[in-house]
């Protein structure tokens, strides 16, 4: 009996393999179907516990909605205990484990995220209801769909996740397999999520000459201006050695360059906490620091570099950019970024018209503001925007056209108009504001340029 047992879960798993296969959330939802009939056939198969964690794991990359995503994941690390429970020798079994507990925290965060931003325009909803009943206007409320909790029974597995926990998933696999390559991605995703790993373990793991080669194919990358087989080649260094600071110094410059300024500027603080006499450490800091707009602590990393390496050219070049926006008031340094930003955003949309080919159909562009409001991006395709009224829209590419020197001039005059409780008119557009003469001070629209990897 026990043996027939068997065979009937055999084929039922083997179902769900070819289900699974197609990649599809029917194909998973059915390949789970399967793997669970198969463990009612054969409870004690760990594999079958496995496969299960898999199906919910995939369902929940497939999953939109906030709270099915925290569903999916918290019953794939359900399913991965169960696996691991049952062969705790059993390598993959953790790799399952870790990996459904790292994204069902992600996911937690996100529903949370997701659940203050529902009720913050649930507010600004009623605000505006009000608004319209003391103008005599009919009210509109739009439907909301009703907020659902949890599934019960998945409450406390979803609440008690912890990076600490996914760590020592990854610490009990890696015991059983040492070079296990998702397990060490794993603890690296950890890191990078700002979780500190047992460092005697880390270093008890480290694999020099595995990430001395990881290292060089993303010199080559770098060098081909392929930033983001530059960033896999040093993230996988980082995984085999997260004790060298050259690798987080090199992902910050990748970083930089695909202008993921937030990511290049937590490289560089790695890097620096790792190395504190590392000199570029602080030109990579303060490079990010200019593109997020903190100007004072731009100032404070060159200056701290330079006190390294006084002669370095791109600290004291660093230095000198960020000195030229301290000089001014905390209140047209925010304009400044903003306008920065904005004219980064005007830039990218005046790429994808030309993309589109639509410079031949009176299309007109619209800066869509710090907001990602598209209302005027929509108007310039119907043929309106504001054209070169100078008010905001500067028709034809607008702030992508700014010089430093206008947006500074802009930047003063909002800050003072601001302070002063006035309303702001923009000044003319570009192309009817007078040329200067010579160069604007500050540093180029772009921002400070990036460095080589080491």
């Amino acid at each position: 009996m026990a043996s027939e047992q068997k065979e009937l879960a055999k084929a039922a798993k083997d179902r769900g393999n070819t289900l699974f296969q197609k990649k599809t959330r029917e194909g998973y939802e059915q390949a789970l179907g399967a793997y669970q009939e198969a463990i009612g056939h054969d409870p004690e198969d760990h594999i079958f516990y496995a496969n299960c964690s898999a199906c919910h794991f995939e369902l929940g990359n497939e999953e939109y909605e906030p709270r099915k995503k925290v569903e999916c994941y918290a019953r794939a690390l359900v399913q991965a205990r169960e696996c691991t429970k049952r062969d705790p020798a059993w390598a993959k079994g953790y790799v399952r484990q870790s990996a459904a507990e790292f994204e069902l925290i992600r996911a937690v965060a996100k529903w949370e995220e997701r659940k203050i931003q529902d009720e913050k325009w649930r507010k600004q909803d009623e605000e505006r209801a009000e608004q319209d009943r003391k103008e005599g206007r009919e009210p509109y409320l739009p439907t909301r769909s009703e907020v659902k909790e949890l599934d019960p029974e998945l409450k406390d597995i979803a609440r008690c996740g912890s990076y600490t926990s996914c760590e020592a998933s990854c610490r009990k696999g890696l015991e059983l397999d040492p070079k296990n390559a998702q397990l060490r991605s794993r603890l690296q995703s950890l890191r990078d999520a700002g979780h500190m790993t047992d460092e005697a373990k880390d270093r008890e793991m480290c694999d020099k000459e595995a990430a001395a080669e990881m290292k060089a194919q993303g010199n080559a990358a770098f060098s081909a201006k392929n930033w983001a087989s530059a960033v896999e080649s040093y993230t996988k260094a980082l995984e085999q050695d997260p004790f060298d600071h050259v690798f987080y110094s090199n992902r910050s410059a990748c970083y930089a360059e695909q202008e993921e300024f937030e990511k290049a500027l937590r490289d560089a603080e790695r890097c620096i906490a790792i190395n504190p006499q590392f000199a570029k450490g602080y030109s990579r800091r303060a490079h990010a620091l200019f593109h997020v707009g903190r100007y004072v602590d731009m100032e404070a990393a060159a200056k701290k570099g330079l006190e390294i390496d006084s002669a370095s050219a791109a600290l004291q070049d660093l230095l000198k950019q960020a000195q030229v926006e301290t000089s001014e008031t905390p209140e047209v340094q925010a304009a400044m970024h903003k306008l920065r930003q904005e004219k980064k955003q005007d830039a990218k949309l005046q790429d994808l018209m030309r993309g589109l080919n639509m410079q031949g159909n009176n299309i007109q562009m619209f800066n869509p503001g710090a907001d990602g409001d598209l209302s005027g991006l929509l108007n310039g395709l119907k043929g309106g925007g504001f054209g070169g009224s100078g008010m905001g829209g500067f028709g034809g590419g607008g702030k992508s056209r700014m010089t430093e020197e206008q947006m500074r001039a802009m930047a003063r005059a909002t800050a003072q108009a601001s302070a002063a409780g006035a309303g702001y008119v923009p000044p003319a557009s570009p192309a009817e504001a007078p040329k200067s003469s010579a160069e604007p001070a500050g540093p180029a629209s772009s921002g400070p340029t990036s460095f080589a990897p080491k």
